[in-house]
């Protein structure tokens, strides 16, 4: 049975489709990206195409596995960020369909592929798992005469210096959090000596603190010489200040130094001082991916959430707040915000400060300006379904110079903004069930080979040939687009 490569893949899908059949499915531009590298496409299907790291070509591979046994490990690491975002890390384990039970690991490793085994390896995947024929991926990685790479397969990832200070019991640390691989163990192994050291347990007195991993993920991170955080200081100097946890959730990830927590369990103990919170949680400067699900129990966000300095995505879709904290431009590295269903009037203006925000998600609250967002210049992914918006235009769209995604639906949207048509990059606008009436002939400035989707219906459209080209038109995006540059409202008066 022939392993799936980016070549032999690609020919194969190209000579089961018709030369006529020029529209792909989601799920072929999906496996065709992963084959072919294109990130932006692999990210896309991710989110808006709804496509899954699980799916599978004609052959039973994944596309985790075809990226793996091609070495093609950027959009592998595209792949598995999004299975641990999600935590359906399962999804790295799967095995190949109509094969011997081959993971993608045991597949990269036939094929001596480091970059591609360390990503899966870094993202936590199974490495002691075995095949049909009783194989391990470091089994299928010294057949094959890499012994180095099976070496540091059966350290879980490690290099040989970096297994060479580990105690011999960390394989059966009782403290060791579930999934946790070894360089987040070592990272915890660091952080929990340096704690010791500030309670005065250790042998150091808090001096300066050493860490050779060079991906600098941890918000604990700091390069020497460097100062620190205000509220690192008092936590070093005054370590009495920091809450004790309450709720049990917060315990293991203060204790275990947990990347990733989810709080969505009703019932939980009651706290003093009328906190919605448990306080303690705001310590807990490991979690870089965190979700707050409490329903009517959560109505304010607590400034105290900028203590998570390295929060990289945190969810708080589906509770009652009513605004978010100025507090929140403090996440350098936020990159996702989920905020839905909720009942957000107004956004802080100090949202913009968050640099590197990519996916922006404030659907179902009760937002009547986006001004606040006019300095959020890297966003990718915006959506604002059913807000009380009538305008766009103070979003400073012509800045977004990133963004592929743009969702206002459900909303009282009364033009297009001109600067829509500024947005090269953009390949999804929908603006169903708005109160549009004229669409502005600058919307044709976009080019039809990237835009993806243009979703109109709902709106009292005066153009009758518009409302045709939707209930009829398989190229409608292209059509519609062509007629616009022609046939659109011109910006100083009528079409």
């Amino acid at each position: 049975r022939v392993e799936p490569t980016a070549s032999s893949r690609s020919s194969s899908s190209s000579s089961r489709h018709s030369p006529l059949q020029a529209i792909m499915s989601k799920r072929e531009k999906f496996l065709e990206s992963c084959r072919k590298q294109k990130l932006d496409t692999v990210r896309w299907s991710l989110g808006a195409g709804g496509q899954s790291p699980s799916v599978r070509d004609d052959e039973g591979y994944t596309t985790i596995m075809i990226c793996a046994a091609g070495n093609l490990h950027k959009a592998l690491r595209m792949l598995v960020d999004h299975c641990r975002k999600a935590r359906e890390k399962e999804q790295m384990d799967l095995t190949d369909g109509e094969g011997d039970g081959r993971t993608a690991l045991m597949l990269a490793a036939n094929n001596g592929h480091k970059e591609a085994c360390q990503e899966l390896l870094d993202a936590g995947c199974n490495w002691k798992l075995k095949c049909e024929r009783g194989m391990t991926a470091a089994d299928y990685a010294s057949k094959k005469g890499h012994a180095e790479l099976a070496g540091r397969i059966n350290r879980g990832g490690e290099s040989d210096d970096e297994a060479e200070g580990e105690d011999e019991d960390d394989e059966d640390d009782p403290n060791a959090p579930e999934g946790e691989t070894a360089r987040e163990r070592s990272k915890r192994k660091k952080r929990e000596l340096e704690a010791k050291e500030r309670r005065g347990t250790g042998t150091g007195g808090g001096g300066k603190k050493e860490d050779d991993d060079d991906d600098n993920d941890d918000a604990n991170t700091e390069e020497e010489g460097e100062p620190k955080p205000a509220a690192a200081k008092a936590s070093s100097s005054a370590p009495s200040s920091r809450p004790s946890p309450v709720w049990p959730e917060v315990e293991k990830a203060v204790s275990g130094s947990l990347k990733e927590l989810a709080i969505e369990t009703p019932g939980h103990p009651a706290l003093p001082g009328g906190d919605e919170v448990d306080p303690a949680l705001w310590w807990a400067s490991s979690v870089n991916n965190l979700k707050l699900k409490l329903g009517a129990l959560l109505t304010r966000l607590p400034s105290d959430v900028s203590r998570l300095s390295g929060l990289k995505t945190l969810i708080i879709s589906n509770n009652a707040l009513t605004s978010l904290p100025t507090a929140i431009g403090q996440l350098s590295q936020l990159k996702v915000l989920e905020a839905e269903h909720n009942a957000i009037t107004s956004l802080p203006a100090e949202i913009a400060n968050c640099a590197a925000l990519e996916n922006l998600r404030l659907a179902h609250n009760a937002l009547t300006s986006l001004a606040a967002l006019a300095g959020a210049v890297q966003l990718v992914t915006l959506v604002v379904d059913g807000n009380q918006l009538t305008s766009l235009e103070d979003l400073n769209l012509e800045g977004k110079v990133r963004i592929v995604t743009l969702s206002a639906k459900n909303n009282a949207i009364v033009e297009v903004p001109l600067e829509l048509g500024k947005c090269q990059l953009l390949a999804e606008i929908y603006l169903n069930n708005n109160k549009i009436v004229e669409l502005p002939m600058e919307l044709g400035e976009l080019k039809e080979k990237k835009v993806r989707a243009i979703e109109l219906e709902g709106n009292p459209l005066a153009d009758v040939k518009v409302k045709k080209m939707m209930g009829k038109s398989g190229t409608f995006v292209k059509d519609l687009l062509v007629y616009i540059r022609k046939n659109g409202k011109k910006s100083g008066g009528g079409g």
